[in-house]
């Protein structure tokens, strides 16, 4: 049966061994495994509950996820049983650091919901930590929205000079963001990263705004990337996804990655954009890749309007960069790995949002290596210590 699990999660990891028999014994594993979720000893009910204050329901739908997310064996690697040093260390055997990052979530749920997902408290953990971030200028609630000439008032100022940017409090990729700002003819632009552009008097502007409000909305100052950056498309944006872990008591650099927004898109998450891997001994780019089937990973040379050369190219601010990105995850002392996207402004770096799960394996994987084994390795010796 062990080696069925194997056989199911390295099929499931790599999808290498897609053929209709391993598709066999993974569909096999999973409905022979499946009573466990919902029958478990009374003996691991009750450990779990003294453990996480869980219940049995709760339990259950971890287990659930845990089967079939993860081809894990519930009685032999339960989530709720990670709290336990020796059932821990065994992680790293058989999961990829990714699938750590979604155990990760589900281990400090509460703690990483709240000031990972919630840009607001996010930016308000920065200010106390002294961490470079982008001010919110003002927040349009649906609850108790600001009125029409309230929020014009608040916003014009930024917007006939430098522009805003505005997201959801919770949003993710970039759905329901987009750019404002108003020109010397009073005319002002609304334009979703998503698709769709508006012109006209601010009340219409306001109108559209709640129309498509679906959560609370932030509105930030435009910001603008480093000139040597901007040469790669001015029309959209840059950032960079670092990434970092925790080696027993230090926060470690694993990767980073500089995103470049495609033509005059107004986010640069992964799926609109070029990703070009940053090595972390020289600062220098390394080749491109595209979240895509048709594009092999690390085979983009060139990038921009201009064609210009990505291997080879060095980041602005790296050592600064770097040094955010390990602040802010000092900041979260309960978690493993966060995926930070900093932004590089022409006088240094400043912080966006962090992220508890932070990228896709064709993004984060270099071609035919699978796992980052320092990553493991570090959280293996993590997983030893006498306390967890």
């Amino acid at each position: 049966m062990r080696e069925i699990r194997r056989i199911a999660v390295k099929a499931e990891r790599t999808r290498k061994f897609n053929t209709f028999f391993h598709k066999v014994l993974s569909l096999s594993f999973f409905l022979r495994r499946l009573p466990t979720v919902f029958f478990p000893s009374k003996e691991d009910v009750t450990s779990a509950r003294k453990l996480s204050g869980k219940g049995y329901f709760r339990q259950g739908l971890e287990r659930l996820i845990l089967l079939t997310m993860f081809r894990m064996e519930p009685g032999d690697y339960y989530i709720c049983a990670l709290f336990m040093p020796e059932q821990y260390a065994a992680a790293g055997s058989f999961i990829d650091f990714r699938q750590h990052s979604f155990l990760n979530f589900f281990l400090n749920q509460k703690k990483t919901t709240i000031l990972t997902e919630d840009k607001i408290q996010f930016a308000e953990l920065c200010t106390e930590k002294g961490l470079r971030t982008a001010p919110i200028i003002t927040r349009l609630n649906l609850q108790t929205p600001l009125s029409e000439k309230d929020l014009e008032g608040k916003l014009r100022p930024i917007a006939r000079t430098e522009g805003l940017f505005f997201k959801p409090r919770y949003g993710m990729q970039g759905y329901g963001a987009g750019r404002i700002s108003c020109d010397d003819d009073d005319t002002w632009s609304l334009t979703y990263a998503t698709g769709g552009r508006f012109d006209g008097d601010w009340s219409e502007m306001y109108k559209i705004l709640m129309e498509n409000c679906k959560e609370e909305l932030i509105f930030q100052p435009l910001l603008k990337s480093h000139p040597d950056l901007a040469r790669f498309n001015p029309d959209s944006t840059q950032s960079v996804r670092f990434i970092t872990f925790r080696d027993r008591e230090t926060i470690r650099p694993l990767l980073a990655r500089l995103r470049l927004g495609i033509d005059d898109s107004l986010v640069d998450a992964s799926h609109s954009a070029i990703g070009a891997p940053i090595d972390l001994n020289s600062k220098k780019l390394l080749r491109g890749s595209r979240k895509t089937t048709a594009v092999l990973p690390e085979s983009i040379e060139t990038f921009g309007p201009n064609n210009i050369r990505l291997e080879g190219f060095e980041v602005p601010y790296f050592d600064q960069m770097q040094s955010l990105a390990i602040a802010v995850h000092e900041a979260f002392p309960e978690i493993f790995s966060l995926g930070h996207d900093i932004f590089i402004l022409d006088d240094g770096p400043l912080i966006l949002e962090t992220n508890h799960i932070w990228g896709s394996p064709q993004f984060v994987h270099k071609e035919g290596l699978g796992s980052h084994q320092d990553f493991i390795n570090a959280i293996i010796e993590i997983a030893k210590r006498e306390h967890f």
